[in-house]
């Protein structure tokens, strides 16, 4: 038996979908070593799915940013690089165009790189979840272990990346509460202001 397995991509233009194939599977009989998905095998299968489906979300994105949106003037590129991005299913190189903005419309405003927009972090927020939540239940390098074992991250993790993200997640979450403090401070000085200008007898008119 032979399996194919395929992915369309319909985008919202109207052109033809595209097909591609990412996954070919072979089987002979039925036993408990044959029978559905191998662990290698659903690795390939989910890196190979990511790649392409980034891909076709890049070119969609870049597509659509790379006319004016004043006057639809297609965008002159000053040139091509490769932003690397981390996912829970791969070490993706993601090609990013640079464009000049419409003269005509934006005068000489700096070039800039839609891709970069959209994506200002780098890692994809399931890996960092992932690697915070092993990293809190186990050593930094069995947290390596595990995720190379189940995901196919295509890449070398190392304990001192884990420890990293741990630390910037944890100072994020120290900047979010303190900033959560202070505006619930001033919430309370507030209502204790008007409440009390309200009970003063003074206050009245």
């Amino acid at each position: 038996m032979r399996i194919s397995l395929q992915l369309v991509v319909q985008d919202d233009g109207g052109a033809p979908a595209t097909v591609t194939e990412i996954a070919q599977f072979e089987r002979d009989g039925l036993d408990v070593g044959s029978l559905g998905l191998h662990l290698e095998e659903a690795k390939s299968l989910l890196g190979r799915l990511q790649r392409t489906m980034v891909a076709a979300q890049v070119a969609e994105a870049v597509a659509r940013t790379s006319v004016c949106p004043t006057c639809g003037a297609q965008l002159a590129c000053k040139g091509h690089h490769h932003l690397v991005f981390r996912s829970a299913f791969g070490r993706l190189s993601i090609d990013s165009p640079r464009l000049y903005p419409c003269r005509r419309c934006q005068g000489d405003a700096r070039s800039f790189s839609p891709v970069a927009r959209c994506l200002p972090e780098r890692v994809s927020p399931e890996l960092q979840y992932l690697e915070v939540k092993f990293a809190a239940l186990m050593s930094y390098g069995l947290t390596v272990n595990v995720l190379q074992e189940v995901l196919p991250l295509d890449h070398v993790l190392a304990p001192s990346s884990i420890r990293r993200q741990v630390t910037t997640l944890g100072r994020r979450l120290e900047a979010e509460q303190a900033t959560d403090a202070r505006q619930q401070a001033e919430v309370e000085r507030r209502f204790v202001r008007d409440t009390g200008a309200q009970s003063d007898p003074r206050g009245r008119h």
